[in-house]
């Protein structure tokens, strides 16, 4: 039998069954079949079906991450920047600006691929992706499903256009959203979908802003978009363009895109937030473990009517962390999270991946798609729905991810790989990280 061949189905027996949003906490069976949830609660298995005894272990839906960049994949033991960063503009300059200028295709699908397989020891079935390589533009979304594809997990991917490299960068970036939308469009298998990448306003000319917001309309999909992660985007939106963000956002349309993604929002004005308030069309993402790195400061997440979803921004793969992290974080705001907030934040990841897939994520329930977590965690304290939270924010965590199953295939096993050749993809990765460090460190620091 093939690493990714299915039986008739598989029945989990004796597990903890575990859903994060809306909560919920039940003692019993689950039946995959044909790649999805067939049955909860009372299971019958049919002849050729695998019986897994979860021995009264947490089974759960696989999780979301919110808003990520791969690229950043093989940055770790990178050379240091040539200058020291003295603020979050030069952070991108000195740092991600030239680590994003350095890649290839090949760099480009190895960091699919290592960041995938990162993100499924972390429970992570679907990334929420946001791509930038603009040396390498044409092409580079359907490298970077190639190598996430290869791990076997789900994506929601765009490139990131911007005029901060060169006069053709935005058109160039344009077409390769446009290019992988259609594609996904016209494939609707649910396993990758495209939505309009742009940076951020501040690297954005008003012709490229307008690309992008109608391009979105036109192909009826979101954009996804940095805002106002640091003060310069405000700043230099002002310096630049003689208008505030939002009123330029409201200008271009770009508020009214079904299905936009707003990455961070640290620092929007009260007007802003109460903008985003009386939308549905916006989610926000929130990553506080990035935030933190880059001393940007601390998202007004409890001032957002809908839950923002959760994301890493690239800084690692553990949803759980940043769950913890939100948390923890929010007590330094004025306004605390209400206790398990973050969970409602995972579920919205979940409910925005599923739109944009056209499958149902996030739920332990017949219909759903069969992307499941088998933990070894056996709740030593009570777990019942409404003390989910206290389990999930100060007990569980990816320590305790056993297997992972992505559309009824088993991608991880009793902690081993099974999609594809880990050791052989790691130790490509570091050859093709070694080159592309060397042309980091190759490209002026300006």
């Amino acid at each position: 039998m093939g690493l990714d061949e299915k039986t008739m189905g598989t029945v989990f027996t004796n597990a903890t069954l575990v859903q994060l949003d809306p909560p919920m906490v039940e003692q019993g069976n689950l039946h995959v079949s044909d790649g999805k949830i067939v049955a909860v609660g009372s299971v019958t298995p049919e002849e050729g079906d695998d019986i897994i005894d979860c021995g009264g272990a947490v089974l759960m839906p696989g999780l979301v991450n919110g808003h990520t960049h791969l690229y950043s994949v093989l940055a770790a033991g990178m050379p240091a920047a040539p200058k020291t960063p003295t603020n979050f503009h030069e952070i991108l300059k000195y740092i991600w600006w030239r680590l994003d200028c350095a890649h290839d295709v090949q760099s480009i699908r190895a960091s699919g691929v290592v960041g995938a397989l990162a993100a499924l020891r972390c429970g992570t079935t679907t990334l929420i992706d946001h791509h930038a390589s603009p040396n390498a533009i044409e092409g580079s979304l359907s490298e970077l499903e190639g190598g996430i594809a290869q791990a076997g997990c789900r994506a929601v991917l765009c490139y990131e256009t911007t005029d901060r490299n060169h006069p053709e960068e935005a058109r160039r970036g344009l077409d390769e959203n446009e290019r992988f939308v259609i594609l996904c469009q016209k494939r609707n298998n649910g396993r990758f979908a495209g939505m309009v990448g742009a940076h951020a306003s501040f690297t954005l000319n008003e012709d490229s802003l307008a690309g992008c917001a109608n391009l979105a309309k036109e192909l009826g999909v979101g954009v996804h978009i940095h805002v106002a992660e640091d003060p310069c985007d405000e700043a230099m939106t002002k310096a630049g363009y003689g208008s505030n963000l939002f009123d330029r956002f409201t200008k271009h349309g770009l508020l009214d895109i079904p299905g936009s993604i707003f990455a961070h929002g640290t620092h929007l004005s009260d007007a802003d937030i109460d903008a985003v308030n009386q939308r549905d069309t916006i989610t926000m993402a929130h990553n506080t473990n990035s935030n933190m790195n880059n001393a940007v400061g601390y998202a007004p997440v409890a001032r957002f009517k809908s839950p923002p979803m959760l994301g890493t921004d690239g800084i690692g793969a553990d949803i759980w962390r940043e769950a913890r992290t939100a948390q923890f974080k929010s007590h330094d705001g004025d306004i605390p999270l209400p206790f398990g907030r973050p969970l409602s934040m995972i579920g919205e990841s979940a409910r925005f991946a599923s739109k944009a897939l056209g499958v149902k994520l996030g739920l332990l329930e017949p219909g759903a798609e069969a992307d499941l977590v088998l933990t070894n965690y056996i709740p030593a304290t009570p777990l019942r729905a409404d003390n989910l939270a206290g389990h999930m924010i100060y007990a569980m965590g990816p320590e305790f991810v056993s297997d992972v199953m992505i559309g009824g295939d088993w991608k991880l096993r009793s902690g081993a790989v099974v999609s594809c050749d880990e050791a052989e993809v790691r130790a490509n990765s570091v050859e093709i990280s070694r080159a592309l460090h060397q042309r980091m460190q190759d490209i002026p620091c300006e």
